[in-house]
């Protein structure tokens, strides 16, 4: 054979090894790039539904604090609407006419469970309506009641006194004793909504 037969034998050996050898590496790049995506799109799978799910987590607490924060607001609404509801039937209550006005005065007096002379000191507003014969009337034998030259300052109502006791028996006072007992049942009037 001729150094030229040997040397275009030689290129061609060398031609076709370097043809299989980038046609392996060709495949070999591709088979690394598929197995690469592969892991890639796995692994942007689990990014996406962990993503997903923090994002699910996420509006869920967002919407039970504001679920919670709304109820906070209804709550606290109700409450002042009430609290305005008693005020109001406190100043309704003192502008009473007088025989409604003069029965509820009566009940107060009947209750009081001062002994001996008790003072009573009523508004300025209800000099006209609770006098002294008034007082008279619901005295009896182990109590008397007088009129004091002294007034108080709430919205109807009275206060007895007898030496060192005092009994707060004003429409404010008897409406914030009986305050719970008056949410609870206008409550009933004023329901929450349920989710």
């Amino acid at each position: 054979m001729s150094l030229e037969a040997i040397l275009s034998r030689i290129g061609k050996d060398a031609e076709e090894k370097s043809g299989s050898i980038v046609t392996a590496a060709e495949e070999e790049k591709e088979n690394v790039l598929r197995e690469h995506r592969e892991k890639l799109e796995e692994e942007f799978a689990r990014h996406a539904e962990r993503l997903r799910s923090r994002m699910d987590e996420s509006g869920r607490r967002r919407e039970f604090h504001v679920r919670r924060e709304a109820y906070r607001k209804l709550l606290n609404e109700r409450r002042a609407m009430i609290d305005r509801a008693v005020e109001r039937a406190v100043e309704v209550l003192a502008a009473s006419d007088d025989s409604v006005y003069l029965a509820m005065i009566s009940s107060l007096l009947e209750g009081c469970d001062l002994k001996g002379e008790v003072e009573v000191l009523i508004s300025e507003a209800d000099k006209s309506r609770i006098t002294p014969s008034f007082l008279e009337k619901h005295s009896g034998p182990d109590r008397r009641f007088v009129l004091s030259p002294l007034h108080h300052d709430a919205r109807g109502g009275v206060i007895f006194r007898s030496g060192d006791i005092s009994q707060n028996g004003t429409f404010p006072m008897i409406a914030e004793l009986s305050h719970e007992k008056l949410v609870m049942e206008l409550s009933g009037l004023v329901p929450m909504e349920k989710n």
